[in-house]
């Protein structure tokens, strides 16, 4: 188990160097803290994150192989990732937003365009995902990863008490 901070480098420098085949979901679990699962090839990775203030957040996060997570490939027929976006492509989504039009066929065609690592950026702009958002908490495969959900929410939750306990009763 490692603080979620440096779960998200060593995931960033894996991608930069490897942007094919990444999948991320996000939700939120039955006491709130937000969950992230982020799969590659056989690997995954599980975070559990409080947000403390809108520009921070804390958690913990482990990784672990994936066993039986054919379905992702199911929710989403597209991978994470970073797309360039030229000048004319971004003008493309705002007139279709400006004039009440679905831009989904526009970006459903930049989303089949293989990702790029974040240092190959040069474009003015860049599509990132798709992210997997789940209204409910993120359903987990095996018993092991349920174990690893339970052991990470525990770590969260003595984090909390012990450094931010606003978090955890703000009206005592």
């Amino acid at each position: 188990m490692e603080p979620a901070e440096d779960i998200k480098k060593e995931i960033l420098k894996r991608y930069d160097s490897n942007p094919s085949g990444w999948r991320v979901f996000v939700g939120r679990d039955r006491r709130g803290h937000f969950d992230l699962v982020i799969s590659h090839d056989s690997d995954m990775w599980l975070i559990k994150e409080e947000q403390i203030n809108p520009f921070r957040s804390v958690g913990f996060g482990v990784r672990d192989k994936v066993v039986g997570f054919e379905t992702i490939e199911r929710i989403s027929p597209y991978t994470f990732g970073l797309r360039p976006l030229s000048e004319r492509q971004m003008m493309k989504v705002a007139l279709a937003l400006r004039s009440n039009e679905s831009p989904s066929k526009f970006l459903a065609r930049v989303l089949r365009t293989e990702p790029v690592a974040s240092t190959e950026i040069t474009s003015p702009g860049v599509l990132q995902g798709p992210v997997i958002h789940s209204a409910r908490g993120i359903e987990l495969i095996s018993e092991r990863q349920a174990e690893l959900d339970r052991e990470l929410r525990l770590e969260l939750e003595r984090l909390l008490t012990r450094k931010y306990p606003q978090t955890i009763a703000p009206y005592m």
